[in-house]
């Protein structure tokens, strides 16, 4: 609790608290923000979302919403590729990868982030890199066995 003094003059006020107009704050956390989770959502996958939200949610020491979100991207994925492989569509891929990335950013991120908090952006350049690794090679080895 703040002590304010009767003294206008804080520099003779003995009892003054010199922090006495700032508040207490926690140190604003590092986190990726909502779009670079919906664009890797899009772009790679859900799965790819999820675990750059869960490394958000390690940064602010949410273990709870880092287990659920684990959960729900694994059944999600499971459930993406067995839709994909047995009633393909054009767009049923992107479709679904967009519904994971609205899960995930509206409601995960909502509930254990939460929609007013203030962070550093972090730089989506080595997630982006990581994620291009995986996938290429996975797409390349799709395409070499579909001839």
């Amino acid at each position: 609790m703040t002590h304010r003094s009767e003294n206008p003059n804080p520099e003779t006020d003995h009892n003054h608290d010199e922090f006495e107009d700032n508040e207490i704050t926690e140190l604003v956390p590092a986190l990726y923000s909502k779009r670079v989770i919906f664009m890797f959502c899009l772009l790679f996958s859900t799965i790819f979302g999820a675990v750059i939200l869960m490394s958000n949610l390690n940064s602010v020491k949410e273990n709870k919403g880092k287990w659920q979100v684990l959960l729900f991207a694994l059944l999600y994925t499971a459930g993406h590729a067995y839709t994909v492989f047995n009633f393909s569509t054009t767009y049923i891929g992107l479709m679904l990868n967009l519904g994971g990335a609205l899960i995930l950013t509206e409601y995960f991120w909502n509930r254990y982030i939460g929609m007013e908090r203030e962070f550093i952006r972090k730089s989506w350049t080595k997630p982006a890199i990581v994620s291009a690794l995986i996938t290429v090679p996975l797409i390349v080895a799709a395409v070499l066995t579909t001839q």
